[in-house]
């Protein structure tokens, strides 16, 4: 499915907005300046997506996930490689070495994809004027076709680095949608387009 020029920027545009509003909710929670990059943007589907991802060289990472359901539906993850999501634990608690405690560990990880993912999904929602609701959080380590699925949708990639006390974290915002939400998001940003 090809998207037009457009059709693209505006998406562009509403990851940025929600990737910014996410930055300053994340500055506060760490009490750090945090710097998110402006994403990268690509529309993939599932088995694109996982053929992507098989020539990296790790195959497992770091999931929040948050399911999403409206006139849009499907599901929001923010992933990281396993050093990446290391790194981000490390700076959010303030420690020089991994904490022991896996609980901690997936409750930082998941209050970081919270602020994150809902930054995002609440900036398309609200943009769009498309009410959403969400599901809790869930963390998963998995590689990207247990994260996304092999299901019939388009996904959305917005590649990210958080630069934070001098530390580059890799990751990832992925946002799937079945094919009818994924129309119904189209039509949604070409009505927005047209206002």
């Amino acid at each position: 499915m090809s998207l037009t020029s457009l059709q693209l920027d505006i998406l562009q545009e509403l990851i940025n907005i929600g990737v910014g509003r996410a930055a300053g909710m994340l500055n506060q929670l760490v009490n750090t300046h945090i710097q998110l990059q402006v994403p990268v943007l690509r529309v993939l589907t599932p088995n694109q997506l996982a053929a992507l991802y098989a020539t990296r060289p790790n195959s497992v990472f770091s999931a929040v996930q948050l399911s999403f359901t409206g006139e849009f539906t499907g599901i929001s993850a923010l992933i990281f490689p396993p050093e990446s999501a290391a790194k981000l634990i490390n700076v959010v608690l303030g420690n020089g070495s991994l904490p022991a405690d896996e609980t901690m560990r997936t409750a930082t990880l998941q209050e970081v994809g919270n602020i994150v993912l809902n930054g995002v999904m609440g900036s398309i929602a609200n943009i769009l004027r498309e009410p959403l609701r969400y599901s809790p959080p869930d963390y998963v380590e998995a590689d990207i076709s247990a994260i996304v699925g092999r299901d019939n949708g388009m996904v959305l990639v917005a590649s990210t680095q958080f630069s934070m006390k001098d530390h580059l974290i890799d990751g990832e915002v992925l946002i799937l949608f079945s094919l009818s939400s994924f129309d119904s998001l189209l039509r949604a940003i070409d009505s927005l387009a047209a206002d």
